[in-house]
């Protein structure tokens, strides 16, 4: 849930407390409701209240509706179709770098699922060849995830992020990835 959805839904809950509270003023015998819906500013204050209920009644039913979708690889098989999440390989090719020398940090990202593409945001260590180990690279995250996946990327594109010393710059890096 994003930031604005917190913040709304919070609004919407001290909404629905607020009126909570006026309808129970009124049944316990208070009588400030009743004299707004007597005063002659209830057409402006009215709307301007309904128009608030509705923005959040319309908030929140989009809200629910509001599916995250989730991006699958689909392959059939012979007893059925399979389906693996990105986000699950991807966490596999990142682990699967680790065994290369000279990367500092790689993130992984797919950017087809039908033709499988991966993206690589990679930080390196000085000293290596970059062409040489962005090739090691590629033909790596291939092999793997055929190997442990079953499916064969078609193309893996490798972008240098920067070059660190230690591990200090490599998380400051990092934090610039996103």
């Amino acid at each position: 849930m994003i930031l604005l959805d917190r913040i709304l839904l919070g609004i919407t809950a001290l909404v629905l407390a607020v009126l909570a509270g006026f309808l129970l003023s009124t049944i316990w015998g208070g009588t400030f409701v009743v004299n707004w819906l007597r005063s002659e500013n209830l057409l402006f204050d009215g709307s301007i209240v309904t128009l608030i209920l509705v923005l959040l009644a319309i908030y929140i039913v989009v809200l629910v509706t509001r599916c995250e979708k989730k991006r699958f690889i689909v392959y059939p098989r012979e007893l059925g179709e399979v389906k693996i999440s990105t986000a699950c390989v991807e966490s596999l090719i990142v682990e699967a770098t680790e065994q290369i020398p000279g990367l500092a940090q790689v993130r992984a990202f797919f950017t087809d699922v039908v033709g499988p593409k991966v993206t690589l945001r990679i930080v390196v260590y000085p000293d290596y060849n970059l062409s040489q180990l962005s090739e090691e690279l590629q033909g790596s995250v291939r092999a793997y995830v055929e190997k442990t996946v079953g499916i064969v990327i078609q193309e893996v594109q490798v972008f240098v992020d920067g070059i660190t010393k230690n591990s200090t710059e490599t998380d400051a890096n990092l934090d610039q990835l996103g």
